[in-house]
């Protein structure tokens, strides 16, 4: 085994805009969700480095400060516990997304490092064994049901069956390569947990959700991902007051191709480049300027780079 890798991966950043839990069947490869969503070029890049050791020891950092990440900490120990051998593990994760926003940054780090230390452990692991790790770590979390299998495919897409990447199945969804995303994030963490877990928030959103899926699998477009992201926020009640005035002023100002990100106080804006500062500072009135980014959908899904 060596000291340490020189394998990297970059994972795109992921936003979903409605979705619906399947977290029933008996292994965690085939829960997951169905919804919509798609990935943005801002993301994470990973690399890991690996020491033998008497014990297993993980320790990760992000943006070089080292954090409690669980989700990263699942994937490391579930891989090295079924490859064998006791080692000293330390991640190092470099990226754009801020956590707990609802923009994916635990799926990245989590996909990043299944694909870092797969290749370090067992060169001969494909790139959907790794993820079907960085799914069940999310599911096992309750971090994410859906964001894993965006993160690998990229584009716009909507999850037709729920589970791991090689498991679930995505219908893709043209878009305008040159569209632009601001994207305004706020904390939703507690309410992400909830929503995932408490019986009530779970029955509105899958009773909710279910029809308008079947509306984007008849007519997979734009407009229909920003209708039925608009009405599952609102119906299910996630929408926060911050979030439903950002989306009126960006409407009055014509940047309707707008909604809320699942499950963040946050907000996507589609537009053309001509118009990002204009949506900058429309969502300036309800973030700081360091939570607003400009970025653009990531046509490429996670993958190792050299």
């Amino acid at each position: 085994m060596p000291k340490a890798t020189a394998v990297r991966a970059f994972v795109p950043g992921h936003i979903t805009g409605l979705f619906r839990i399947h977290d029933s069947a008996p292994d965690t490869l085939h829960c997951g969700s169905t919804g919509a969503g798609f990935s943005v070029s801002l993301g994470t890049t990973t690399s890991v480095g690996i020491q033998e050791s008497d014990s297993l020891r993980i320790d990760v950092e992000y943006n070089g400060a080292r954090i409690d990440a669980p989700v990263t900490t699942t994937v490391v120990r579930t891989m090295v516990e079924q490859y064998g051998g006791a080692f000293s593990v330390h991640v190092q994760h470099q990226s754009n997304l801020p956590i707990g926003v609802g923009f994916g940054a635990s799926g990245a780090g989590a996909l990043g490092a299944a694909f870092s230390l797969g290749m370090t452990l067992d060169p001969d692991m494909t790139p959907t064994q790794a993820a079907g790790f960085a799914h069940s770590a999310e599911v096992v979390n309750h971090t994410g049901l859906g964001d894993v299998i965006g993160q690998f495919e990229g584009g716009v897409e909507i999850r037709v069956l729920p589970g791991a990447p090689g498991i679930g199945r995505i219908i893709r969804v043209p878009y305008d390569k040159s569209i632009q995303v601001v994207l305004a994030g706020g904390h939703g963490l507690k309410a992400k947990r909830a929503a995932l877990v408490d019986v009530t928030w779970r029955e509105r959103i899958n009773r909710v959700a279910g029809n308008l899926i079947e509306e984007m699998k008849a007519s997979p477009s734009i407009s229909r991902f920003i209708d039925c992201s608009r009405h599952f926020a609102e119906a299910t009640g996630l929408a926060t007051e911050r979030v439903r005035s950002a989306l009126n002023r960006l409407d009055s100002n014509g940047l309707n191709q707008s909604g809320m990100v699942m499950l963040g106080d946050s907000v996507f804006c589609f537009c053309d480049k001509e118009s990002t500062s204009v949506a900058t500072e429309i969502l300036m009135q309800g973030w700081d300027a360091y939570e607003i980014m400009v970025t653009t959908v990531a046509a490429k899904g996670g993958r190792l780079i050299r």
